[in-house]
């Protein structure tokens, strides 16, 4: 061979060797284990309310099985939109969680006309992670049980009342206003930063009542600091036995569920998408998770909704299902 041909191709072969070492140094840039620091989980309600609970629940179960801190950031204001813009603008790098429900995420939709975001665009939903059946509780002197009595104390009464709400937009907010249409009252609605500020001046006597998640009426109804008047359900729940359901009364169609999932901003890799929805339904099928949520009365999301396509659409569904419903009501933001 030829001396020149030879340095010749010497000098590519350290050029492929260069190339080589140069693409493995880069190599774990790309492929960095997952997670390698503390994730964020948004709260779009002030700390105490059921989102914040099952939040801290579902958090620190998740924080095992990833293998690092979930810190819980509580965001409030305007119905959760304010949390959800702090989300949307945060980077998809799967650092930064969102929870949200009905409220928060479908009815604020359509609530709201200037979001900077697009609640269908803007998030990927990761997976539901749990159901929460609603309840109307009450100040402890409330004189009614069970929907027909409560109906017919509201009907002579509505003028003089008030119902708590963690603000317009919210889950207890649309129950409130749920149960307006349904009976045919206009009862206040008196709204609050988040539904444990509500469920406070309830206790207290300040408010009549209030639609609340049983992730945390359950308890508060237990130990009688509340007065639990209906589950907006066809049966009674296993939590809360001696309590009448929806399903017992004259208005059997009055019912309301609230589901809660939990969403990244777009833009983060599909394999931490897949990561992410996968810790989550090992966190919410622990058996310390599930205990706490039988004994508040949260039931389990069917296992397609527990995967990102299912929480897409059962996301998508339910703001074109309350699409027409808010614009029936007329309700505007505060």
């Amino acid at each position: 061979m030829e001396q020149g041909k030879f340095y010749s191709l010497k000098k590519k072969s350290y050029a492929i060797v260069a190339g080589l070492m140069f693409g493995l140094i880069s190599a774990p840039a790309v492929h960095a284990a997952y997670p390698e620091k503390p994730l964020t989980l948004i709260v779009p309600f002030a700390a105490g309310g059921p989102t914040d609970v099952l939040a801290r629940v579902v958090g620190e179960s998740l924080a095992k099985i990833l293998k690092q801190p979930v810190i819980v950031e509580n965001t409030p204001g305007a119905g959760g939109t304010v949390g959800n813009t702090r989300a949307s603008k945060a980077q998809g790098d799967g650092y930064t969680m969102l929870i949200g429900n009905g409220g928060t995420l479908a009815v604020s939709a359509t609530l709201y006309k200037n979001l900077t975001y697009d609640v269908l665009k803007d998030f990927v939903p990761l997976a539901s992670i749990g159901d929460a059946p609603q309840i109307v509780s009450a100040r402890k002197d409330f004189p009614a049980m069970g929907l027909n009595e409560f109906a017919a104390y509201l009907k002579k009464n509505e003028a003089k009342l008030n119902f708590g709400a963690a603000g317009v937009g919210s889950g207890s907010w649309l129950g409130g206003q749920l149960i307006n249409s349904r009976l045919g009252v206009k009862v206040n609605a008196v709204n609050y930063r988040g539904a444990g500020q509500a469920v406070q001046d309830v206790m207290a006597g300040h408010l009549d009542y209030m639609v609340e998640s049983t992730a945390t009426a359950v308890r508060y109804v237990q130990s009688g600091m509340v007065k639990g008047v209906v589950v907006l359900r066809p049966n009674r729940i296993k939590a809360l036995p001696d309590l009448p359901s929806a399903g017992e009364s004259g208005y059997p169609d009055l019912q309301y569920d609230i589901w809660n999932m939990v969403l990244v901003p777009k833009g983060t890799p599909a394999p931490i998408v897949t990561q992410l929805s996968e810790a989550l339904r090992q966190a919410i099928a622990s058996p310390e998770v599930r205990a706490k949520y039988e004994a508040a009365g949260i039931e389990m999301p069917t296992a397609e909704q527990q995967t990102p396509a299912g929480a897409k659409a059962l996301l998508e569904k339910d703001v074109a299902r309350w699409r027409p419903v808010i614009i029936e009501l007329g309700a505007k933001p505060d």
